[in-house]
């Protein structure tokens, strides 16, 4: 079996269908062209997403901490985020130690969990994090999200709590086999079993439902019923809230889908789109971790990240106390506002 793709579901499905016919030569056919090719990949883009995901990460932590004062909500949305997707490119150093090592797994059977564990931990953080702020958004004028004081940290406590259950799986299906670190549903660890078979299926089936389709029916609704902004701000800061979601489907929806049609209707995948496909889909989904930072640097304009102090559930009028504040602070006279 290939470990080239080292995180991901795919390689313990390879080893599943190589009794079938059109997979028993897929090891075969696997040159050492071919896994030096996929491991220099791998190593690129590990490193790159170390150093901007963990650099760039931490910067929007710091930020964020500073702009909290001004924009509790935005900055605490942000902030979240941002934490999540530092642990998950700190956990990176793993997958790169491990490409780096021609895929052999030295690293204990508990790295081997954990390295999968965080990954999904990670996808299901952000797809409920946003999926569960669009909806605070779509309600913020509502009475009892503004008696509230903490209903965004309570919000984002339950996006981690749904993160860190449903990421379970790869507790208990990942280990190391001939040196390896694979996934293996089976509880008889000397066959392939139809239970195991399933086991997989409804995995893989509840990452799509719950990880792809229902975050993106959630922010479609949320955004049908959120009202529109009007300002100039608002909309800057929706246009960047609104690149981080799409991004998100963009970046974790490949691998997602890949992963479900490999285990669930396998006939319709070629080799092609084994040996490369669903490598440069797991590519994609680990470089999630550094692309919400380069998003808001790319369309805020600034690293200083000025757009986050808007709160566009009070528009103008907070607007005008954050001006008063500071024309306070430094004895300035307050001129009124032209709108």
């Amino acid at each position: 079996m290939s470990g080239d793709d080292n995180n991901f579901d795919y390689d313990s499905i390879l080893e599943k269908m190589k009794d079938k016919p059109m997979y028993q030569n897929v090891s075969g056919n696997i040159t050492k062209q071919y896994q030096y090719e996929i491991r220099m990949t791998y190593l690129i883009i590990y490193s790159i997403v170390l150093i901007l995901g963990v650099t760039l990460n931490f910067i929007v932590i710091f930020i964020s901490c500073l702009k909290k004062k001004n924009s509790p909500k935005v900055a605490t949305w942000i902030m979240a985020l941002a934490l999540t997707h530092f642990v998950s490119c700190i956990s990176i150093v793993f997958q790169f130690l491990y490409a780096y090592n021609n895929f052999i797994w030295d690293y204990g059977s508990a790295s081997c969990k954990l390295s999968s564990y965080i990954t999904y931990g990670s996808m299901f953080s952000t797809s409920a994090m946003l999926s569960l702020w669009s909806i605070s958004s779509s309600f913020s004028k509502v009475a009892c999200m503004n008696k509230c004081k903490n209903c965004n940290l309570i919000l984002i406590s339950f996006s981690w709590t749904i993160a860190a259950v449903l990421a379970c799986p790869s507790l208990f299906s990942r280990e190391i086999r001939f040196s390896q670190c694979i996934d293996d549903y089976d509880l008889d660890k000397e066959k392939t079993t139809q239970n195991g078979i399933i086991r997989l299926k409804t995995v893989v089936v509840m990452r799509f439902l719950l990880g792809l389709l229902m975050p993106a029916l959630i922010m479609f609704l949320s955004y049908l019923a959120s009202a529109q902004r009007t300002c100039q701000d608002c909309k800057k800061q929706a246009q960047i809230i609104c690149a981080i979601k799409i991004s998100y489907f963009v970046f974790w929806g490949p691998q997602i889908v890949l992963t479900m049609l490999q285990a669930t209707v396998n006939e319709f995948l070629g080799l092609n789109m084994l040996r490369y496909g669903l490598p440069g889909a797991t590519a994609m989904a680990i470089a999630h971790c550094c692309i919400f930072p380069l998003i808001y640097l790319l369309f805020g304009g600034s690293i200083k990240m000025n757009w986050m102090t808007h709160d566009s559930d009070h528009g103008t009028e907070n607007y005008k106390s954050i001006r008063l504040q500071m024309s306070q602070k430094v004895n300035f006279p307050v001129f009124p506002l032209p709108f």
